[in-house]
């Protein structure tokens, strides 16, 4: 329903109009540090430090040792749509600042009180301003070095109902981290160091090595392990191997001129040229850099300078491609097809029910049923199916290692083996949650490197993932360890396990509800466990996943929906060979 407001048209205040602006723009501590954060580079920074408190919600602190701001420009500094990064009538034909709107400072101005402190080098002391609700002062001048530095403090305090959309400090800063490492890849040349409440959470020395900087911020391991793009036709970068993969776009990173963007033009390109050597379905890792001229595109689309127009998309899609697909071919890549694997019956296994599993039982054995060997002897937990009759017979044989064809009494019934195992699975996860969960301790905690979006996931999903047996803490700079994981899980690849619940949680969960993350992540853990399609099953391991349906509560339907079965009857069968 629309209703009528009335009233004479009437041109908006300043300040309000500084807060709308901030509203496209400053959505939470990140923001404001994203934006600080170009303009030292901006002035020629070669160290920058970033201090938060509470998350930056109370203070954020950006100091660095570029080239100041005069005196006499401090406070127009502060005021909207001025700049000295386009000097020119048509100067966003060719950007190539990160910042040039002349915004920032004004709209953080608007929603926070700023203090902006200066020293170009001709200067003895360094200038000051304080800028609150649309008022500028000057302020007594203080010896600081070289260089600017911003306070700002009580962020949203003049709009508390943002203040209330924040996060937990923990996940304001995993975002604020993500935010500085996408820059900090693109500039080897330039220090960053964040501090929060005194504790040092990145520090990146100056004029690294490139694939020194990119291995430090997604992980020694893949990064020793990169292919190396060379610069062709102005796209050049690091491949990651089609095996080591994602799924979804997180893990391709796409540099324009040395700024950040996120360009789903770029993104389909990069998922072309890996077409072929990866598995259908996977999302390959890449950092791709374009060196374009800057009059070739239009980085004025979005407030946030994410968002990019080509004026030759294609063109730029295509040497994407190209280049891509010539590394790869170089490197020796073949294209990965899926593999299914032979099970052979387990020596040895004597699983116990799941209803006698506690979750202070960490030494006990766990129900094969929930373990990645599940296709080699028992595919459901002894539970479901130790109360059926023995003497019942199965006639069940499968079909492209990825479907079981029964025989029963009024037809014939086709089973997709992934979508009934991960359905079994799943309702005796809701089983044992309900019961008080099983959770097995590790007796050797393990490590796992996350790359900034899965740690920005974990900080703002840790408390789900113990909900449903994951116990994950921090542990130093980028790495977190896990001490205990849901009850047959501990065989499992602990890291793969993780980053692909980090990785759902990116896909569907980020700003749901808890109880609809905790929902998505019981379903990625029974998917996780499940037999794949394309794997062979023994026939042990057929009979024992459709006895299993049978105790099943809604075998019918996958966790997310999915049809899992089809029931063909013979008269329909019948009926195709016109034989009634």
């Amino acid at each position: 329903m629309v209703h009528s407001i009335g009233g004479r048209i009437r041109k908006l205040p300043p300040l309000l109009v500084s807060q709308i602006a901030a509203g496209e723009v400053i959505e939470r501590p990140a923001s404001v540090v994203k934006e600080l954060v170009e303009n030292s580079i901006d002035a020629g920074a070669t160290r920058i430090e970033i201090v938060l408190e509470s998350g930056g919600k109370q203070r954020i602190q950006v100091t660095d040792d570029g080239l100041g701001i005069a005196e006499e420009d401090l406070e127009l500094a502060l005021a909207s749509h001025a700049t000295s990064k386009l000097t020119e009538d048509d100067g966003l034909q060719r950007v190539v600042s990160l910042g040039f709107r002349g915004e920032a400072l004004a709209s953080i101005a608007s929603v926070a009180e700023v203090e902006l402190c200066s020293r170009p080098p001709l200067q003895d002391v360094a200038s000051r301003v304080i800028a609150s609700e649309g008022r500028v002062e000057a302020a007594a001048p203080l010896p600081l070095p070289h260089g600017t530095r911003v306070i700002v403090r009580d962020l949203f305090f003049t709009v508390p109902a943002r203040r209330r959309f924040l996060k937990s400090d923990s996940a304001e800063v995993a975002r604020t981290s993500s935010a500085i490492k996408s820059i900090a890849m693109a500039l080897p040349t330039v220090g960053f160091r964040l501090l929060h409440d005194d504790r040092v959470v990145l520090d990146y020395p100056a004029d690294q090595r490139h694939r020194d900087r990119i291995a430090e911020i997604l992980g020694s391991d893949l990064g020793a392990d990169l292919i190396e793009l060379p610069s062709t036709d102005g796209v050049w970068g690091w491949l990651g191997r089609p095996e080591e993969h994602r799924r979804n776009n997180d893990g391709i990173w796409s540099f324009l001129n040395g700024r950040p963007i996120r360009d789903r033009q770029v993104q389909h390109a990069v998922r072309e040229g890996y077409r072929g050597f990866q598995i259908p379905g996977h999302y390959p890792v890449a950092l791709i850099f374009l060196d374009i001229d800057p009059s070739e595109v239009d980085v004025n689309v979005h407030p946030t300078k994410h968002e990019v127009r080509f004026r030759d998309s294609q063109g730029i899609h295509r040497r994407i491609r190209r280049a891509i697909r010539e590394a790869l071919t170089a490197e020796g890549s073949v294209p990965q097809l899926p593999v299914g694997t032979v099970a052979e019956p387990a020596a040895g296994l004597s699983p116990r029910p799941v209803r006698e599993m506690h979750a202070d039982q960490a030494g006990e054995p766990p129900p094969v049923g929930w373990s990645r060997e599940v296709a080699k002897e028992k595919v459901v937990p002894e539970a479901i199916g130790s109360t059926l009759v023995e003497e019942k017979q199965v006639r069940v044989f499968q079909v492209r290692n990825s479907f079981l064809v029964i025989e029963e009494e009024e037809g014939l019934r086709v089973i997709d083996q992934h979508a009934l195992h991960e359905k079994i699975l799943y309702e005796e996860i809701l089983r044992q949650r309900e019961e008080g969960g099983a959770r097995q301790g590790l007796l050797v905690p393990e490590p796992v490197r996350l790359d900034p979006s899965e740690w920005t996931s974990f900080c703002e999903c840790q408390e789900a993932l113990a909900e449903v047996g994951l116990e994950v803490e921090e542990f130093g700079e980028d790495t977190v360890l896990v001490r205990s994981v849901p009850a047959g899980f501990e065989e499992a690849g602990i890291p793969a396990l993780l980053r692909s619940l980090l990785q759902r949680v990116q896909d569907s969960a980020r700003g749901g509800d808890v109880p609809d993350l905790r929902e998505r992540l019981l379903q990625t853990l029974a998917c996780k466990a499940a037999v794949k399609a394309g794997q062979r099953l023994s026939p042990e391991a057929q009979e024992d996943l459709v006895r299993g349906r049978d105790r099943a509560f809604q075998p019918q339907n996958c966790p997310h929906g999915r049809p899992s079965e089809l029931f063909i009857t013979w008269q329909e069968l019948e009926r195709s060979f016109d034989r009634k």
